[in-house]
């Protein structure tokens, strides 16, 4: 994990596939942060090129605005993530896996896969909403207990949420700007 500003991983051999490291380390997929594979001695570990990007376990997001900017993000790097053939169910979704550049404003995820796959991602982006929820002062958390109750309640696919999410953005935006 993130220590001495290095991310590295130490991993059983099956639960990243040969495929998928291909295309990990191949760094094509912009939205995950590339990853070096050594292995030996029956021992795995992946290093991240972290490059200018830093963990949100390091900032603190008070903001629901910067809450839902951040989960949208994530949303569309996850419908990204299918194009190259990336399991999005398997990505486990944590303030220790997304990452923040606080130069450019932009998001990538390590790649850490999740220890058992459940049925659809919904549980692990419940937890990280929760994550971001119980960081969030400014009395808009509301907008996230709404959008967690889309991801709970209802089966939709990926870009249905990303748009959803817009919309959400959008309310709060006319909310925020109507009572400033």
């Amino acid at each position: 994990m993130w220590e001495n500003n290095e991310y590295r991983l130490c991993f059983r051999e099956d639960s990243i596939l040969d495929f998928e490291r291909a295309m990990l380390s191949s760094g094509e997929c912009s939205y995950l942060l590339p990853m070096l594979f050594v292995s030996g001695d029956s021992k795995h570990v992946a290093y991240y090129n972290c490059n200018g990007f830093v963990p949100l376990s390091r900032y603190r997001v008070d903001r629901t605005e910067d809450a839902l900017f951040i989960l949208e993000r994530v949303l569309i790097i996850l419908s990204c993530a299918i194009e190259y053939l990336i399991t999005p169910a398997k990505i486990s979704l944590s303030t220790d896996t997304v990452f923040f550049n606080a130069e450019t404003g932009d998001i990538k995820i390590a790649y850490v896969p999740v220890q058992e796959v459940p049925a659809g991602s919904s549980k692990n982006l419940l937890r990280f909403i929760a994550q971001l929820k119980a960081e969030v002062t400014d009395g808009y958390r509301d907008y996230l207990d709404r959008f967690a109750g889309l991801v709970y309640g209802n089966n939709y696919h990926l870009r249905e949420l990303t748009d959803r999410m817009g919309l959400l953005r959008r309310e709060l935006y006319l909310q925020t700007s109507a009572s400033s």
